[in-house]
C-alpha cells in the first residue's frame, strides 16, 4: 500500500491535471465539468496533509 502522502500527491496531479483538461468544457456544461476533478484535488491535499502529520 502506499502512503498517505504519496496518495496525496497522485491525487493532486490527477485533480489538478483533470480540471485543466476540462476547463475548456465549462462554458457548456458549468459546474459538472469541473466538479469531480476538484473533489479529487480536495482530497489529495486532505492526504497529503495528513500523511505529513503521520510520519
Amino acid at each position: 500500500m502506499w502512503s498517505k502522502k504519496t496518495s496525496g500527491i497522485i491525487g493532486i496531479v490527477v485533480g489538478a491535471t483533470w480540471f485543466l483538461a476540462n476547463v475548456r468544457h465549462f462554458s457548456e456544461q458549468g459546474f459538472v465539468a469541473i466538479g469531480m476533478p476538484i473533489i479529487i484535488f480536495v482530497l489529495g491535499v486532505i492526504y497529503y496533509r495528513k500523511g505529513s502529520n503521520e510520519e
